[in-house]
């Protein structure tokens, strides 16, 4: 009998990658203000190509791009407008 959940596991590492990659953008961001926006619209891109160009299941990848996409602007579909990921993260 296998203990571990896959999908708790799967949630757990997509979750993960989300922050790093909003914590790279962000780092990033400090020394180049335009890189976020930019970023936000290859995301926005990666996920109408994925949603509309791409045969069979792709819902794991969609909900990854997501997430990074709210952590890094704030903005959920269901809960509206929060802050942004660490937002009020000062190095």
């Amino acid at each position: 009998m296998e203990d571990k959940d896959k999908r708790s596991d799967l949630h757990r590492a997509k979750l993960g990658m989300a922050m790093v990659s909003a914590c790279l953008v962000q780092t990033l961001n400090e020394t180049d203000p335009t890189l976020q926006q930019r970023f936000l619209k290859r995301m926005e891109a990666a996920y109408r190509e994925l949603k509309d160009n791409t045969g069979g299941d792709v819902k794991e990848q969609l909900e990854a791009l997501s997430w990074t996409m709210e952590l890094l602007t704030g903005w959920d579909p269901i809960g509206g407008r929060q802050a942004p990921f660490l937002a009020d993260y000062e190095p």
